[in-house]
């Protein structure tokens, strides 16, 4: 908590001290030195808050492209499986989502994929001695 203030405190000071230099610049042309105070200070707020939003749709974007270009790699999970007709082998597309269901290139029958997964329990060797 301490920190966020310090870090809000330091922003409204350079914002201020910004806001001092489009005062004097308003002073030398003869101008009103609180309008241009009051105009710089809120138009970086103003400005930097955009900036923050431009920034986080980047990031989301860049997000959103990454897990589309990891959903296309995985959609590219390619295995040959051997048709249940004439054995003959088929390079088919493995995607979890869909069907897994494909037709023999050769005798043009239709298949399906049946995927089994188990696990096993990991052992040592009992005698390694020798």
């Amino acid at each position: 908590m301490k920190q966020t203030l310090l870090a809000l405190l330091g922003s409204i000071l350079r914002a201020a001290a910004v806001s001092t230099v489009f005062a004097g610049f308003a002073f030398l042309t003869k101008q009103s030195m609180l309008t241009w105070f009051t105009v710089s200070f809120i138009g970086q707020f103003i400005v930097f808050y955009l900036y923050g939003v431009y920034l986080e749709y980047k990031s989301v974007k860049d997000k959103r492209d990454l897990q589309l270009k990891e959903l296309e790699i995985l959609s590219k999970i390619t295995f040959n499986v051997p048709c249940a007709a004439c054995k003959h082998f088929n390079e088919v597309v493995i995607n979890p989502n869909d069907d897994l269901k494909f037709t023999c290139v050769q005798c043009e029958v239709e298949n399906a994929v049946y995927i089994n997964v188990e696990s096993a329990v990991i052992t040592q060797p009992i005698n390694t001695n020798i």
